[in-house]
């Protein structure tokens, strides 16, 4: 049966199928402690755990995410009971979850290929986009698979004229991580002022409908948890650098989610430039290149410019995630030349692998001086690559 149906398939099914039994071999070979070894699976762990005193997030206690993640760790975590809980228990499940989310991400990716590419090159982006390194490792370390899937499923549904749908996957991708909401410029840029305020009075329905009932339940614990990421002081970027924060973005252990104080408390020197004036400034730049793009009725300059929104909110935001490289990847594949997509992607990948884990795990914090004028002169030459794209 199984080689009838690759048989049947495309070479994409090929690709499928190896891309999703590499992952389920790494889970089956690797020690649980190695697998996730420089991720945060203990950390979600660590807070999953106090669902068995009945402390929920949000509502007990804070949490730097959206809700959708820690909601659902905790559901992962009391389904692990049914098998003996433990870490290891919930290190295979979460993983084959975010293996499963990989996979339809694959599919999606390939989809958008093939509408933008051509079956030959969808095809061929679908073998390069498996073989990448940063989407594997970080199947173990995090959760933004989640983030690439509300993104890539938001764009599937926009091209196929579903938009309703592609405004709920938005609005459900902004309850995961922010970063999916960045589609909504390139929206408004390409259709009538009716139809993107009808998408965006739909993704926020789907964002008020969760976002409502756990502010009343929650109340301090939600509100503060909605709030901290807009109060947190800088990390890993050129705004730390100047601040002279040179750490990583862990707030601290989970002990400290209980005190609505902490939420902010980074305990990180406050920024030099502010933020009134760094927002004025990107705004200005990003409203210039806004104004002036010409998407007109292409799919590759539409995801272009939606690429290039997520640099610039890279290049304006106070704090660096190396996990973010993750939203970043299929869409450089699917709006640049592969030769050029491929360097970016390597180079990108070996500066962020130095930085973490290589250097910061290590207590080497002074080498963020090499590593984020780095990655930031690679993002600034992205945003120009890009811009060449959407450019009138």
């Amino acid at each position: 049966m199984f080689s009838r149906y690759l048989r049947r398939e495309s070479g994409f099914g090929y690709v499928l199928v190896l891309f999703v039994a590499l992952r389920l071999m790494m889970l089956m070979t690797f020690p649980p402690d190695n697998l996730t070894l420089f991720g945060d699976y203990v950390y979600y762990y660590d807070l999953a755990a106090y669902s068995d005193e009945g402390y929920l997030p949000f509502i007990h206690y804070w949490s730097e995410y959206p809700p959708v993640f820690p909601f659902l760790s905790v559901v992962v975590y009391q389904v692990g009971h049914l098998f003996g809980g433990g870490y290891h228990v919930y290190v295979y499940l979460l993983g084959l979850l975010m293996i499963g989310v990989n996979g339809v991400n694959l599919y999606l990716f390939y989809r958008l290929a093939r509408r933008l590419r051509g079956e030959e090159t969808a095809e061929r982006l679908a073998w390069v986009y498996s073989v990448l390194f940063i989407p594997l490792i970080y199947t173990w370390w995090n959760f933004d698979a989640l983030t690439v899937l509300a993104l890539l499923l938001s764009l599937e549904m926009w091209f196929g004229g579903r938009e309703r749908w592609s405004a709920a996957a938005m609005g459900a991708g902004a309850l995961v991580k922010l970063l999916p909401v960045l589609i909504f410029p390139a929206i408004v840029r390409t259709v009538p002022p009716r139809r993107w305020m009808t998408y965006g009075l739909v993704a926020a329905a789907v964002i008020a409908l969760v976002v409502g009932p756990l502010l009343l339940v929650g109340g301090e614990m939600a509100r503060v948890s909605f709030l901290s990421p807009m109060l947190w002081d800088s990390w890993q970027t050129v705004w730390a650098l100047l601040d002279g924060n040179l750490d990583t973005g862990l707030l601290g252990g989970a002990a400290i989610h209980f005190d609505p104080a902490q939420a902010v408390a980074t305990g990180r020197r406050p920024a030099l430039v502010p933020e009134s004036l760094k927002l004025a400034l990107f705004g200005a730049v990003y409203g210039l290149l806004f104004f002036r793009a010409s998407l007109g009725e292409s799919l590759r300059r539409f995801v272009a410019f939606v690429n290039l929104t997520l640099v610039i909110f890279f290049l304006w935001s106070k704090g660096w995630s190396p996990q973010w490289q993750t939203l970043l990847f299929p869409l450089l594949l699917l709006s640049l030349p592969l030769h050029r997509s491929v360097l970016f992607i390597l180079t990108l990948s070996f500066v962020n692998l130095a930085e973490w884990p290589v250097l910061l795990s290590r207590g080497m914090n002074e080498w963020l001086y090499l590593t984020v004028p780095l990655r930031t002169g690679l993002l600034v030459l992205l945003a120009a690559d890009l811009w060449k794209g959407v450019r009138r």
